[in-house]
């Protein structure tokens, strides 16, 4: 008797900040979304590039391979959040893995550019890069290597913020 009353205590407590999480989620959909895919890009970064870039001295490998991945994603993130938790547009969770996997495919497609211009203004002088062949090149390797992981990530963060914020109206609705 007195675990199940704890238990019940326990499980009140944990779904009442779940709906507090759900409501800040639905008011602020950008905003959520920005941190969604920013803490995912940045943590897959680092997952994929932290061995080598912590060993390397200085900023500029940081910046490169960790920074420019977190803020790509988080752009897109907050260009396309409102689209994500939109729940007049958004029903099922795989319409939400899928829109999440467009925005990190257009997170992908924002990388290339803004590692560019960053590698570019920053390249030593014995290195003639432009930008537009950097950007051509990064688009064309990325598609081939880390497209698919990139969109798996978007998808599962697309799935997490969908059935964050649809916490409450599955309870109202059942």
């Amino acid at each position: 008797m007195f675990f199940r009353m704890h238990l019940e205590q326990f499980c009140w407590k944990q779904d009442k900040s779940v709906h507090q999480v759900a409501t800040l989620l639905r008011r602020w959909p950008r905003v959520s979304a920005a941190l969604g895919f920013g803490a995912a890009g940045t943590a897959f970064a680092i997952l994929l590039w932290g061995p080598l870039i912590f060993q390397a001295r200085g900023v500029l490998p940081l910046v490169l391979f960790i920074g420019t991945p977190g803020v790509s994603a988080a752009i897109a993130g907050w260009a396309l959040g409102k689209w994500l938790l939109d729940s007049a547009r958004v029903y099922r969770p795989r319409s939400a893995a899928l829109r999440g996997a467009v925005i990190s495919s257009l997170a992908l497609l924002l990388f290339a550019p803004l590692f560019a211009i960053v590698y570019v203004l920053t390249q030593p002088a014995t290195e003639h890069w432009d930008i537009v062949s950097l950007t051509y090149l990064l688009l064309v390797g990325s598609v081939f290597v880390i497209w698919f992981r990139v969109a798996l990530i978007g998808a599962a963060v697309g799935w997490v913020l969908y059935r964050l914020t649809s916490h409450n109206t599955r309870r109202a609705s059942a």
